[in-house]
């Protein structure tokens, strides 16, 4: 009888955030025995706007919040020889290798299962080969979740501006980073990525924050120097927090901008508390984008 479609009924606790040793994801603390989870490298999902969307409201290992959509997934494994510094969320990264045999496509861990960096893949000339774009930072030689297929949270540049419709490219490996407005020419076609779904503007780097006030109407205002800040012209970024006194006011996962100036930048922090402290506010630069690599190539 014809082997049938392989199904996977793994559910991740979360999409973001998984850097494991185990295969599974998931690994006894004292021995660091892989546990059975139903998930194992080359496990491909289908998840909904609804699902994943769900699935990335909270995250582990503190990674930076992202919103998942609607796509494919991959449990893979992160090459050894990957540059972590690559490895951002939102970034564009490559499968190794294809398999061209039935022992590579049943091994344990399939080639299409390994995955890198988008500058190491460009070195090798793998960047074409099945693009991924990661979730979250992962340490070379471990386990986590990538997007393969569908609507997805991009990685922009500092200082980068994206209109609806507009083509992002990738002119780092691994970033779409060249801005919406480039030109689609015979020389760049290769780097397009997909569509922006959204209107952004990033800020060339981290934000000085000199205050916070209390938490009113579930958000709390950031006083410092904002700079590049328009009037809301960050909303819909999300920034992580950090250096401030207060615990309630930092937080790696990072806090929504709904509202901004020059001097103010407003975070759905429903517990920040009033203090007077340096700390800085820096944007994860993600961008809603509808994925379309041409050919599978990037």
């Amino acid at each position: 009888m014809a082997q049938g479609i392989q199904f996977t009924s793994f559910v991740p606790i979360s999409l973001v955030g998984n850097n494991s040793p185990s295969p599974t994801l998931a690994a006894e603390i004292v021995t660091g025995t892989p546990i059975s989870t139903g998930a194992f490298p080359g496990n491909v999902f289908y998840l909904t706007e609804k699902q994943a969307n769900q699935l990335s409201q909270v995250s582990i290992n503190s990674a930076p919040l992202l919103t998942c959509h609607a796509g494919w997934y991959m449990v893979v494994k992160v090459d050894a020889s990957a540059v972590a510094a690559n490895i951002v969320q939102g970034a564009i990264g490559a499968q190794v290798a294809i398999p061209t045999t039935q022992a590579e496509e049943m091994a344990n861990i399939p080639p299409e299962a390994v995955v890198t960096d988008g500058a190491t893949a460009a070195t090798a000339s793998m960047l074409g080969m099945n693009p991924v774009i990661f979730l979250n930072a992962v340490t070379p030689g471990n386990f986590t979740i990538v997007q393969i297929a569908g609507d997805s949270s991009v990685c922009l540049a500092a200082s980068q501006t994206t209109v609806k419709g507009s083509a992002l490219l990738s002119a780092t490996p691994g970033l779409a980073n060249a801005g919406g407005s480039t030109a689609l020419t015979a020389a760049n076609i290769s780097s397009v990525i997909g569509l922006a779904e959204e209107v952004l503007i990033t800020p060339a780097g981290a934000l000085t924050l000199s205050a916070a006030a209390a938490a009113s109407g579930g958000s709390t205002v950031y006083t410092g120097t904002i700079t590049g800040g328009g009037t809301n012209n960050f909303v819909g970024l999300r920034f992580v927090i950090s250096g401030m006194s207060a615990a309630n006011n930092s937080g790696p996962e990072g806090f929504l901008c709904t509202a901004n100036d020059t001097t103010t930048l407003t975070l759905s922090n429903p517990i920040g508390a009033a203090e007077t402290h340096a700390g800085t506010a820096t944007s994860t630069n993600l961008c809603r984008t509808n994925v379309a690599f041409p050919n599978g190539i990037i």
